[in-house]
C-alpha cells in the first residue's frame, strides 16, 4: 500500500516504527468479530456542532451511533444537514495515529481518505498497484490532521533529542480523528465503510481494522451505513 509510506514519520509518536508495512495486511482487531458487525442506521444529529479539531468536546458526539471497535478505540457516526460525521477516538491512554477511511456506495468505486500530518485521497482500482495519493486534496470531506509545534520540533531536533521524545513533546493534544463528509459524495441510501487505523491499545502500538475481516479492494465484509 503506497499510502502507508506517509504513516512512517508519525508512527514514532506511538513508540514504534512501521517496518515494511507496504508488504503487510493490518492485523485484525481483537474487540469485535465479523459475525457481530451489523448494518448501522445512521442517526440524524440533534444539531450539536462537530468542530473537526480532533478534540471530542462535551456534547459533540452524544447524538451519534457508538461502536466499540477495539479495547479503548471507539467509532462514532451521525448525520446532520447533509454532512456525515465519523469520529475515531482513543479512550484513556490509548492513542490514535495515522488512519485511513475507505468509503463507497455498494458496487464501488472505493475512495480512500487518508489522515496523518496531511490529508489525502485516492480512488482504489479493484486490482493492480494503488495510485499515488493526491496530498492536500479533500473533495467533499475534511478531517483534522495531526499537528505539532514546528519551532519546538526544530529546536529539539537540532539538540539531537530522540525522535520519539521530540514527537511526544511537540505534538498538539488530540483525542483522535473527526471526519466531516458531504452526504452527496456517495449517492444513494447506503454507504459501505472500512476503517484502518494505527492505534495504541493496552499500551502497545498496533493496527486496527474494522470490520475485522473487511477486504481492502472489495467491499466484502464492510460495515453498511444506512441513511433515511
Amino acid at each position: 500500500m503506497r499510502s502507508i509510506r506517509m504513516l512512517v514519520p508519525v508512527a514514532v509518536l506511538f513508540g514504534a516504527v512501521v517496518v515494511a508495512a507496504s508488504e503487510q495486511q493490518p492485523a485484525p482487531a481483537t474487540g469485535a468479530t465479523q459475525a457481530s458487525v451489523k448494518p448501522i442506521d445512521v442517526p440524524q444529529g440533534n444539531g450539536a456542532p462537530v468542530i473537526t479539531d480532533g478534540i471530542f468536546s462535551r456534547g459533540e458526539w452524544d447524538d451519534a451511533e457508538r461502536i466499540d471497535v477495539d479495547e479503548g478505540v471507539t467509532l462514532y457516526v451521525k448525520e446532520w444537514r447533509g454532512v456525515v460525521f465519523i469520529g475515531l477516538r482513543g479512550q484513556g491512554q490509548n492513542g490514535i495515529g495515522p488512519s485511513e477511511l475507505s468509503l463507497g456506495a455498494p458496487g464501488g468505486p472505493i475512495e480512500k481518505l487518508h489522515v496523518s500530518f496531511g490529508l489525502a485521497q485516492v480512488v482504489l482500482p479493484p486490482t493492480g498497484p494503488e495510485p499515488r495519493m493526491r496530498v492536500g486534496l479533500t473533495t467533499e470531506w475534511y478531517a483534522n490532521e495531526f499537528r505539532r509545534d514546528e519551532e519546538e520540533f526544530a529546536r529539539l531536533q537540532k539538540e539531537g533529542k530522540d525522535p520519539r521524545e521530540i514527537m511526544r513533546a511537540t505534538s498538539y493534544p488530540s483525542d483522535g480523528i473527526e471526519f466531516a463528509i458531504r452526504r452527496s459524495k456517495f449517492p444513494g441510501p447506503v454507504w459501505m465503510m472500512r476503517l484502518w487505523a494505527s492505534a495504541v491499545v493496552g499500551g502497545k502500538p498496533g493496527m486496527v481494522t474494522y470490520p475485522p475481516a473487511a477486504a481492502e479492494r472489495t467491499m466484502e465484509g464492510w460495515l453498511q451505513l444506512r441513511f433515511k
